[in-house]
C-alpha cells in the first residue's frame, strides 16, 4: 500500500479502495458469482462470495494465497491506480481553466502543433499542446482545457493552451495591473488576432500596462472606459 501511495501519489484510503474494488469485480467475474473483496482492522484482504440459492443467501471465504491470475489481478489493479492517479490529477489542474500562463515553445509535431512547457500548478511542469502557428520561443497562453485521455492504453493528462482566446487579452492586462487588477473589471468584447482587439473596463488603464499586452500579442488593443459593463 505504502510502494503505490508514492508511486501514484494517492492516499493510502484511496489506494486500498481501488484495491478493494479491482479484486472484487475480477473474482466476482471469475467465479460468476458475487464476491466481496475488503481489507480487515489487520490491512489483511479477506474476499467473501455470496451465493443465492432457492430464496437462501450462503457465503463463504476465499483463500486469496491460493488463487490463480495473480498477475492478470496486478495487472487490472495498476491500470485502475493509474486511472485513479490521472482523474485525481486532472481535477486538480482543471482549477486553473481559462487562467493565463507563461510558456516555453519546446518542439513543434507533425500536426504543426507546438508543445509548451508550463507550470499549470506551480513547481509542476507539464507539457502542454498549442495548436498555432508563427509565435516566439517565451509566449503567454490562455489554459484552454485539461483532461485525462488514454494514449496506447496508458492514462496521460492532456492539457491545451491557445493564444487567440479573448480570456487571454483580459488576463493579460489584469497582469500588468498587479494588485490593482481586483477592484478593475475588464471584458475583451471582439478579437481579431493579430490585428486588433476591442477591450471595455471599469477603471482607466495605464498606457504601460496596454502597450505590454499589444507588444506581446502583437495586435492594437483599444480600450474604452465604461463605468458600468
Amino acid at each position: 500500500i505504502g510502494q503505490f501511495v508514492g508511486q501514484y501519489g494517492l492516499t493510502k484510503s484511496e489506494v486500498m479502495a481501488e484495491i478493494e474494488s479491482v479484486f472484487s469485480a475480477i473474482l466476482s467475474k471469475w467465479y460468476r458469482l458475487d464476491v466481496m473483496v475488503f481489507f480487515r482492522e489487520d490491512l489483511q484482504l479477506e474476499a467473501v462470495v455470496y451465493n443465492k440459492s432457492s430464496g437462501v443467501v450462503t457465503q463463504r471465504l476465499v483463500d486469496l494465497a491460493e488463487i490463480r491470475g495473480v498477475n492478470t489481478l496486478k495487472k487490472h489493479l495498476a491500470m485502475n491506480l493509474a486511472k485513479a492517479a490521472l482523474l485525481k490529477q486532472t481535477n486538480r489542474y482543471k482549477f486553473y481553466e481559462k487562467e493565463l500562463r507563461w510558456g516555453e515553445i519546446i518542439s513543434c509535431n507533425c500536426d504543426q502543433n507546438y508543445h509548451i512547457e508550463t507550470d499549470v500548478v506551480p513547481g509542476e511542469k507539464v507539457i502542454a499542446i498549442c495548436p498555432l502557428n508563427r509565435i516566439g520561443r517565451k509566449r503567454a497562453f490562455h489554459l484552454r482545457r485539461v483532461d485525462p485521455v488514454f494514449l496506447n492504453g496508458t492514462p496521460r493528462l492532456k492539457v491545451m493552451v491557445d493564444r487567440v482566446s479573448k480570456t487571454l487579452i483580459e488576463t493579460l492586462l489584469k497582469e500588468q495591473l498587479g494588485s490593482n487588477a481586483e477592484r478593475i473589471t475588464i471584458r475583451c468584447t471582439k478579437r481579431y488576432v493579430g490585428h486588433k482587439s476591442f477591450v471595455l473596463t471599469s477603471r482607466r488603464l495605464p498606457k504601460t500596462a496596454i502597450k505590454a499586452v499589444t507588444q506581446e500579442l502583437n495586435e492594437q488593443i483599444q480600450v474604452r472606459f465604461v463605468k458600468n459593463i
